[in-house]
């Protein structure tokens, strides 16, 4: 599978996504960065296979496209099903199936750049391709993962189960990946292993071509 640069899946409704996310990013506060509330529009499907849920308290919806993506709640993908949404500060995620992700902190002043997002994906695939809350400076977007958290800059990168283990590859930018029992570092191309949360994560190694397109399929959509 012959992959783009940058955006390994970025779909072509990127543009009008910014339409439709138009008349909520001019309802916030400019200028004011704040915390999300509980439930609030933080962006927008772009792309849903087979069933994706999004669970806030007892609230449980099927995600179509369009469908808005809200803070707090918990985004479920079902057997062989994607979603693609895009966040307010064009942060792009994409999940393969039987996946489990929640944003728990978004603080972003619209049309700027810089802020804070922190997301858990404790089960599945999940592509992460950085948007304006990434600060020049870093340290301010983090991925929980069941074996560690990823500090992120600059970055898309791809975690999720591989070859029976738990596998995360930088595709561009810089992820360091830390748990108790130690810390790597990741820059373009370079991936890492982990067995469990309290193992050091093995030396960053170069993936081959093969091992990369096996991960990027996971989060793939069929055609």
């Amino acid at each position: 599978m012959e992959m783009p640069p940058k955006h390994p899946i970025r779909a072509g409704a990127v543009s009008s996504l910014v339409v439709a996310l138009s008349m909520t990013i001019a309802g916030m506060t400019a200028g004011t960065a704040a915390a999300q509330s509980l439930g609030e529009p933080i962006g927008q499907v772009d792309r849903v296979q087979e069933t994706v849920t999004a669970e806030l308290a007892e609230d449980i919806r099927n995600l179509e496209v369009e469908a808005p993506i809200r803070f707090g709640e918990v985004l479920r993908s079902w057997p062989a099903a994607r979603l693609q949404a895009t966040l307010i500060d064009e942060t792009e995620i994409t999940l393969g199936a039987n996946a489990v992700l929640t944003i728990d902190e978004f603080v972003y002043t619209p049309q700027t750049q810089g802020g804070s997002l922190a997301m858990s994906v404790t089960d599945g695939a999940f592509l992460f391709v950085g948007g304006q809350v990434e600060d020049p400076s870093g340290g301010n977007v983090t991925i929980e993962t069941p074996v560690g958290t990823l500090g992120i800059r600059g970055t898309t990168v791809w975690g999720g189960p591989l070859d029976d283990a738990y596998s995360i590859i930088t595709i561009e930018g810089e992820v360091t990946v830390t748990n108790s029992g130690g810390s790597v570092t990741l820059t373009d191309g370079m991936g890492t292993t982990v067995a469990d949360a309290a193992t050091a994560p093995e030396e960053p190694s170069l993936w081959t071509e093969t091992r990369l397109n096996r991960a990027v399929a996971t989060i793939t959509f069929a055609p």
